[in-house]
């Protein structure tokens, strides 16, 4: 009997220790962090770039598909049939230009997306630690979180940390 005593009081005890507990909106970090705008902007001007570059190699090839129609109907059967060659093989190579442009895209984006999610998280650990947080949750739109006092929010805390650390570098 005087085992269960001591181990319901040790219970009450232990529950009566705080926790410190804060959440974080992860889609404000990621959407309002100045490093993630600057890649953004970064890739943006990359696309624009890629775009110039496969515009470039369109027009000449529009032109030429509009030469062999204008020309198709004086050709000879073998010269047809080679023109037509010769274009489905530049259409390939465009297509395939685009889709390796596309892919160049998108893994710099993901590499860029992991990137700054590493860096938070390292950088959410830590204030962890300084701020004496056992957990800090993460939550994003409706999601884990469905209730927060808005005491426990620390996202603008955290968010103007990573700025002023991003507008340092």
């Amino acid at each position: 009997m005087k085992k269960l005593v001591i181990v319901v009081f040790a219970i009450l005890l232990a529950s009566c220790t705080q926790t410190k507990i804060a959440y974080i909106d992860v889609e404000v970090i990621m959407k309002d962090y100045k490093a993630t705008k600057a890649l953004e902007d970064k890739l943006k001007a990359k696309q624009e770039i890629m775009a110039k570059e496969l515009d470039s190699l369109q027009g000449p090839f529009q032109l030429k598909v509009q030469k062999y129609y204008q020309e198709a109907q004086r050709m000879s059967a073998q010269k047809r049939a080679e023109t037509e060659q010769a274009l489905q093989q530049e259409q390939q190579f465009l297509q395939g230009k685009q889709q390796q442009a596309s892919q160049e895209l998108q893994k710099e984006n993901q590499e860029n997306s992991e990137a700054i999610t590493k860096k938070v998280d390292s950088f959410v650990a830590e204030y962890a630690k300084t701020k004496g947080y056992k957990l800090i949750l993460g939550t994003s739109g409706k999601g884990t979180v469905m209730y927060g006092d808005e005491t426990l929010n620390v996202t603008k805390d955290i968010l103007d940390i990573l700025n002023e650390d991003f507008s340092k570098e």
